[in-house]
C-alpha cells in the first residue's frame, strides 16, 4: 500500500513540476531598459517605455539601426499604461531589467506617491533602477539620445550614474527602495539626481549621432532634486550634490583647492578614501549639527611653487584642503536650511537613533528646528603622496624666470 502511494505521489509531483506550461520564447518578448513619466496632454500621465533592439547589441548581428525603440501612451494610472503598451508594441514587455526611471520635473513637483506605490507593489519591477528627475525639456528625450560607446540610452545613463558616483561623487545612487525608505523615515527627506539634455534633442536622437566625434546632444547630470515628503521643492548644484554625498561617505573625488591668497592658482587633490560621522545634539530648544570626516588624499598637480620636498608644504596643503572641504559641506547644509528648510541629510534620524525619547517630542517640528540649527564641520585629511615625483619643476622654473628678468 505504501509503495502504491509513493508511486502515485511521484507521478503527481512530476506533473506539477512540469515547467513548459508558461514558457515564453525569446523572440516573443522585448526587454524594457528605461521608463519616463510625464504629464499627459489629454490624461493624467504620459508614460514612455524604451525597449532594447537586441539585434543591435550583438557585434555579429548589428547593422547600424536604432539601438532601442520608444513608445508613449497617455492614461490616468502608470499601472494600466505599463500593461497597455501593446496597443502599439508587438512583443510582450519585460520590466524586470529596467535600469532608469526618469520623472519629469512637473510631475515630481506634484508628488510621486501615486505611482511609487505601484512600482514597489508590482512583482514585475526590481528595486535596483536609478530614479532621475528630468529638467529643461521633455523627459522622454532623455531616453532618445544615442551614444557611440554604449548604444542603448538607458543603459548608458545607468552606467554613467554609477561611474559618476564612484569616480567623483555627483550621483547619490538613489534606487526605488532608497527613495521609499527615506519617505517613511522620521527625520530625513528624499533626494534624486537631476539630468538634462545638452544640445539639440532632435538631432541627438538620430542614429547619425552615434557616428559623430562632436555629438549633437548628450545627457548630463545636473545636480540634486530636493524633496519634502514626496514632492520636489527645489534643486542643488552638482558640487552641492557632492557635498550632500560627503555627509554620508564618498568613495573618491577630485578637488581644485586654491593655494595662494588671490585664489587664482590651485592644487589638484584626489581624495581616495573618507569616513564620515554625523552627530546631532538638542538642548534648550536648539539643535547643533556636527559632521566629522577623516580621509586620505594624493596631490595630483599644483599651480603653486611651494617646495614639495618640505614637510611644511604638505602641512599647508592639508590645512587648505580641510578648510576647502569644510566650507563646501557647511555651505550646502546652510543653503538647504535657509532656502528649503528640510533635512535631506538625516540629522534628525541621527538624533532619533541616539536620543529617541527626545526626538519623539520634536519630530513633527524637526524641519523647522533643523533650519535654525548651528552647523559645525570638521575635516581631517592626510595628504599621503605627491604622484611619481616629490619636487615640482615649477619651483626651478620660477627661480630661473626671476633671474632671467
Amino acid at each position: 500500500m505504501d509503495k502504491k502511494i509513493f508511486i502515485f505521489s511521484f507521478f503527481v509531483v512530476t506533473l506539477l513540476l512540469s515547467g513548459c506550461w508558461d514558457k515564453v520564447e525569446l523572440n516573443e518578448i522585448a526587454i524594457v531598459s528605461g521608463i519616463t513619466i510625464e504629464k499627459g496632454e489629454n490624461a493624467r500621465y504620459r508614460v514612455t517605455v524604451s525597449a532594447i533592439n537586441s539585434a543591435e547589441q550583438s557585434k555579429t548581428s548589428m547593422m547600424g539601426n536604432t539601438p532601442s525603440v520608444n513608445y508613449s501612451l497617455e492614461g490616468d494610472t502608470v499601472s494600466e499604461l505599463t500593461q497597455k503598451m501593446n496597443v502599439g508594441v508587438s512583443r510582450k514587455l519585460i520590466y524586470s531589467h529596467t535600469r532608469v526611471l526618469v520623472i519629469d520635473e512637473a510631475v515630481a513637483r506634484e508628488g510621486l506617491l501615486e505611482f511609487l506605490d505601484f512600482l514597489e507593489r508590482s512583482g514585475e519591477f526590481r528595486n535596483d533602477f536609478n530614479i532621475l528627475i528630468a529638467r529643461e525639456g521633455e523627459a522622454q528625450d532623455i531616453l532618445k539620445i544615442t551614444y557611440p560607446i554604449q548604444k542603448d540610452p538607458s543603459l548608458k545613463i545607468h552606467d554613467q550614474a554609477q561611474s559618476l558616483h564612484n569616480e567623483w561623487g555627483g550621483d547619490p545612487g538613489i534606487r526605488l527602495t532608497d527613495f521609499i525608505t527615506t519617505l517613511i523615515i522620521e527625520g530625513k527627506h528624499a533626494v534624486a539626481a537631476v539630468v538634462k539634455v545638452k544640445g539639440d534633442p532632435e538631432k541627438g536622437s538620430s542614429v547619425e549621432n552615434n557616428k559623430k566625434i562632436d555629438l549633437d546632444a548628450l545627457i548630463e547630470f545636473d545636480g540634486l532634486a530636493v524633496f519634502k515628503f514626496d514632492k520636489m521643492i527645489g534643486t542643488l548644484s552638482l558640487e552641492e550634490a557632492r557635498s550632500f554625498i560627503w555627509t554620508d561617505d564618498i568613495e573618491q573625488t577630485e578637488l581644485s583647492v586654491p593655494c595662494n591668497e588671490e585664489k587664482n592658482k590651485f592644487i589638484d587633490i584626489k581624495v581616495i578614501s573618507t569616513s564620515t560621522k554625523k552627530e546631532t545634539e538638542y538642548k534648550n530648544g536648539k539643535a547643533k549639527i556636527i559632521v566629522k570626516l577623516i580621509g586620505e588624499a594624493d596631490l595630483m598637480g599644483t599651480q603653486c611653487t611651494d617646495s614639495l620636498d618640505k614637510v611644511d608644504t604638505f602641512n599647508k596643503y592639508e590645512k587648505l584642503t580641510e578648510t576647502f572641504i569644510e566650507g563646501e559641506i557647511k555651505d550646502t547644509i546652510n543653503k538647504t536650511q535657509e532656502k528649503y528648510k528640510v533635512d535631506i541629510f538625516g540629522f534628525g534620524d541621527t538624533l532619533n537613533r541616539s536620543n529617541h525619547n527626545e526626538f519623539k517630542k520634536i519630530k513633527y517640528d524637526w524641519d523647522q528646528i533643523f533650519s535654525e540649527a548651528s552647523v559645525k564641520v570638521e575635516a581631517n585629511i592626510f595628504l599621503r603622496r605627491s604622484g611619481i615625483r616629490n619636487k615640482s619643476f615649477l619651483t626651478d622654473l620660477e627661480k630661473y624666470k626671476e633671474k632671467a628678468e
